[in-house]
């Protein structure tokens, strides 16, 4: 069976190398129908390529980023909104082109970033290179950090909805005081959560790094510490709105009966 991020048996072209190694390797026999996917993928493969060259000509200089307006020419040309001010750039979203990535066309992402303040909508950093956020300063929607090189959250206070650290490498949440939608720390390297204050929506801390709360006071959906260090003094100074656990609050006077 050959699965890519979409989960639909076709091949990314990104992944084409990786697997056809992997396919030699392993000695693996395939299928008619995986054959039928490794001809096309590599078929797209060819058309990527040129079209990945068409991008660098079309972008010019601007791929080496040496002044604000290279960014803001870079973002534009990938349809991500720009606002341009004194102490940075505002950007609509951020996400990697959809068949390729940055790095495909020989862009700098860190470069690239350093120019950027605020993020309106989502941020998916899903294999980005960028390995910190310099002097962004919040994200409007969702903020996904799985599988990314991230380590430093920079300047970032706040994401406005949910924040995934899952499969990260981040150990520290910094700065950052406030995520308003869900929190995952499952599967993830986040140790230290900074100043982080408050949590509107869900949180998962099951079988997290985690081992105390810090600065954070409330959770406003349900609470998962199943498995986790979080001692039961930390979470009973916390405000919780939802279950904990998976069971009602009114359950949860004799917390440690939960663990």
């Amino acid at each position: 069976e050959i699965q890519g991020e979409k989960n639909n048996g076709k091949i990314p072209v990104k992944y084409l190398e990786t697997f056809k190694n992997h396919q030699q390797e392993c000695n693996m026999k395939l299928g008619d129908r995986a054959q039928y996917e490794v001809k096309r993928a590599e078929e797209k493969a060819g058309v990527l390529k040129v079209e990945l060259e068409k991008v660098k000509q079309e972008l010019g200089s601007a791929v080496e980023l040496k002044t604000i307006d290279d960014a803001i020419k870079i973002f534009d040309y990938f349809r991500i909104k720009t606002e341009k001010k004194d102490d940075g750039l505002v950007i609509s979203e951020y996400k990697q082109p959809d068949d390729y990535n940055f790095e495909d066309i020989e862009i700098d992402e860190n470069k690239l970033f350093k120019y950027v303040n605020e993020i309106k909508g989502n941020a998916v950093f899903y294999k980005s290179k960028i390995t910190s956020l310099g002097q962004l300063q919040s994200i409007g929607g969702d903020a996904d950090f799985m599988d990314s090189q991230v380590t430093n959250l920079g300047q970032l206070k706040s994401i406005g909805g949910d924040a995934s650290f899952a499969f990260s490498i981040i150990t520290n949440l910094g700065q950052l005081q406030s995520i308003g939608g869900d929190a995952y720390f499952i599967r993830s390297k986040v140790e230290d959560l900074g100043q982080l204050q408050s949590i509107g929506g869900n949180a998962s801390f099951a079988n997290s790094k985690i081992t105390a709360l810090g600065q954070l006071q409330s959770i406003g959906g349900d609470a998962d510490f199943r498995d986790s260090k979080i001692s039961i003094d930390d979470i009973n100074k916390l405000e919780i709105g939802g279950e904990i656990n998976g069971k009602r609050k009114s359950l949860s006077v004799g917390l440690v009966k939960l663990f």
